[in-house]
């Protein structure tokens, strides 16, 4: 567990969730470890909450190009569903990252305002 982001399933959901706390470019391939290690834990067409909304950031194409290896990392892992928590200001950027996710992964991603929301939403989408 670390102070700057929390990766942790829920086996009887089948659901992998990913929250980050502080954005932190050093710990992509960390946090990229700890998820690859859960996931092995759900079954195929695992549902994920991505929840952002503690975070600021710019969409830079950096940005972006984090975001699209994620999402192939994701799909690859077997991962059916992903609802992004974001708060206000991140809510013009869920578009480009819906499309994008669209295009890469063959997935799209939804949007939830909270993390209640997100697991609502994937109670009601997720097989």
């Amino acid at each position: 567990m670390s102070d700057k982001y929390l990766v942790s399933v829920d086996k009887k959901k089948n659901r992998l969730f990913i929250e980050i706390y502080v954005f932190d470019l050093g710990l992509k391939e960390i946090v990229a470890d700890e998820i690859f290690k859960k996931a092995q834990q759900l079954e195929a067409g695992w549902g994920c909450i991505s929840n952002l909304s503690y975070i600021e950031f710019e969409l830079t194409s950096e940005i972006l190009d984090i975001f699209e290896t994620q999402m192939s990392f994701l799909k690859q892992l077997g991962m059916g569903q992903l609802v992004r928590v974001l708060n206000e200001s991140q809510l013009p950027f869920h578009e480009e990252l819906k499309k994008r996710s669209m295009e890469i992964a063959g997935y799209e991603g939804l949007k939830a305002g909270s993390v209640e929301e997100a697991e609502a939403i994937l109670d009601l989408v997720q097989k």
